[in-house]
């Protein structure tokens, strides 16, 4: 009976010293996706900063990007406008909260449709849910070519949307809007998602089926996964032939910083990336 005991505090000790050895890796591993988050925080706080509004809060995941801001007018009274992005989708959600010169709280509802992007330049469509009435912006123009007295919450969205551009929070590609995805909380219903690489950075889209994953990367365009093996069978679907290949970008011999790990399929063919995970 001693014997067994012992075993069987041996192995409670051994599996106790291998938790205890793993808590340093998740330990650093989430203190660098904080890190990236606040980075990414504070300069949205920067940027919004130059038309006096505050950022609330900032939440990206693989379903939804949510920034939530506040703008103090003369009244001293705070407006609030909120917009929601959904990867993949050419919609945004708005939603805005004023107090009126009569001092009633008024909440309304509006989609964003983003006509025209180019190099951080865009128009776009403001439309009210309830009523219909559509606000046009062009950037090249400004707020003034707003209708007058137009919604404090409306005349915030273009500084919102610009910020988003410039911080790389988020792009736009055919009209559909892709979020930085070392930002991106897992999603609960797709492990595979439509993805580009700018500017070094890489962004994911709408989510995808395993099969539309691999029709993807046969078309020559890349994919993001929530993990390795995730990644690895759609390359493997890809091209099976033969064995795909697992790499990342390397400089001196060393993982790049900021880079992602990612399988090609057998022999690169077809010229595609299935991203995986964070970035080194």
């Amino acid at each position: 009976m001693k014997s067994i005991y012992s075993s069987e505090k041996l192995i409670i000790l051994i599996v106790i010293a291998m938790v205890f050895t793993l808590f340093p890796k998740y330990q650093v591993k989430a203190q660098e996706d904080l890190s990236s988050l606040i980075s990414i925080e504070n300069q949205l706080k920067e940027e919004l900063k130059k038309d006096n509004i505050v950022l609330k809060n900032l939440d990206i995941s693989t379903e939804e990007l949510t920034i939530k801001t506040t703008l103090k007018t003369v009244d001293d009274n705070l407006a609030e406008a909120t917009i929601e992005v959904t990867p993949g989708s050419n919609i945004m959600k708005l939603f805005t909260t004023e107090v009126d010169e009569l001092g009633e709280t008024l909440s309304a509802e509006y989609i964003i449709k983003i006509n025209e992007f180019e190099n951080d330049e865009f128009e776009a469509t403001i439309v009210d849910l309830v009523t219909g009435e559509e606000f046009e912006y062009n950037s090249e123009e400004g707020t003034a070519s707003f209708a007058f007295l137009i919604p404090i919450g409306i005349a915030m969205t273009p500084a919102i949307l610009t910020a988003l551009f410039h911080t790389g929070a988020m792009i736009l590609v055919g009209g559909a809007a892709y979020v930085v995805a070392n930002q991106a909380k897992r999603s609960k219903d797709y492990n595979h998602f439509a993805a580009v690489v700018q500017s070094g950075t890489v962004y994911h889209g709408g989510g995808l089926s395993k099969a539309q994953a691999v029709t993807r990367i046969k078309s020559g365009n890349d994919t993001w996964s929530t993990s390795s093996n995730q990644a690895k069978g759609v390359a493997s679907s890809a091209n099976p032939n033969g064995q795909p290949i697992n790499e990342v970008d390397q400089l001196n011999g060393k993982p790049k910083k900021g880079y992602y790990y990612h399988w090609h399929p057998y022999k690169r063919t077809p010229k595609a990336h299935a991203f995986y995970g964070n970035p080194v």
